[in-house]
């Protein structure tokens, strides 16, 4: 009899299939929907940028997933492809990246005019909408500077052939792009940063408007928003102590967050309340580098953000 293969709980799957939005993410979200709008004649590109772990892969998952049209039984469409920028970027690379996505069986064939002919005539009979290529900041390393401006080149032509938007999402110095074009400059006016969570203003007042809350309110918000899915009992994580000590291990970016959260359910056991003992093992079974002070174990004042 083969060995099972080890799979997450259900309530696990459960806990990380389920949409957490901020208003950061609903900023992207909407500054998506703004440039999805000028389809057509004139689209406007966009460009989103952010550190690793800030919540842009998931602001564009949940966008995707708002617009995507199904399939029927005699069409499909792809309204929002989605492309990973390859490392070293040439032209060729990128079409064939585009045109896997599309779902072409074929995306290597061909000379790099034929395959963007090929792209083009896809993204017709698809009715695709919004072009999306994410780890643009491939594009300002050193070795792939050389191809740069040929690819910034492909990436206009694309706009205006398709006359879909472009959605350049990227590391911050992917801006850098921007500055090589003054064309792309100009086609990409609307840029949006998303930046992790952060604790100033954990002192102030708890009844200001929405307008006015400051960086620890946010980060609060998105805890309780935590609170009310997760499906084991906690430690209050809303407690000013927790927090802190969740915002010292994570830096306040929430990919680091929700893995944690995902270790704890997946390590809980007869329904336990999870405490200080168990978020720190939590905390050093996904950390890839070495504890010297964990945050859950020294004491709150002693925490280094």
């Amino acid at each position: 009899m083969a060995n099972l293969l080890p799979q997450r709980k259900p309530i696990t799957e459960n806990f990380l299939s389920t949409s957490i939005y901020h208003r950061e993410c609903e900023d992207v979200i909407h500054a998506l929907e703004q440039s999805l709008k000028t389809t057509g004649r004139n689209p406007s590109g966009l460009m989103i940028v952010g550190e690793s772990g800030v919540g842009k892969s998931t602001a564009i998952r949940l966008f995707q997933k708002q617009y995507c049209v199904p399939a029927t039984e005699t069409h499909s469409y792809q309204t929002i492809v989605s492309v990973i920028t390859p490392e070293s970027a040439t032209i060729k690379s990128l079409t064939s990246a585009l045109l896997r996505e599309l779902g072409c069986h074929t995306p290597d064939k061909g000379t790099a005019p034929a395959m963007k002919s090929r792209a083009v005539t896809l993204m017709k009979n698809l009715q695709t909408k919004m072009i999306i290529f994410d780890e643009i900041q491939h594009l300002t390393e050193r070795n792939a500077q050389r191809r740069t401006q040929d690819v910034i080149n492909f990436v206009k032509t694309l706009m205006l052939q398709t006359h879909c938007p472009v959605v350049l999402v990227g590391m911050p110095d992917a801006r850098e792009l921007l500055n090589m074009d003054p064309q792309l400059q100009r086609r990409f006016s609307k840029s949006v940063e998303l930046k992790p969570f952060g604790i100033e203003g954990a002192d102030s007042v708890d009844d200001i408007s929405d307008e006015e809350m400051s960086p620890f309110d946010e980060y609060c918000s998105f805890l309780n928003a935590i609170t009310q899915i997760m499906p084991i009992k906690t430690i209050d994580i809303e407690d000013k102590q927790v927090a802190f000590r969740l915002f010292a291990a994570s830096k306040g970016k929430i990919s680091v967050i929700i893995k944690l959260f995902e270790q704890l359910i997946e390590n809980n056991i007869d329904g336990m309340t999870a405490g200080l003992a168990d978020f720190s093992k939590a905390f050093s079974e996904i950390s890839d580098y070495p504890i010297k002070q964990c945050p859950f174990q020294i004491h709150y004042k002693n925490l280094k953000f």
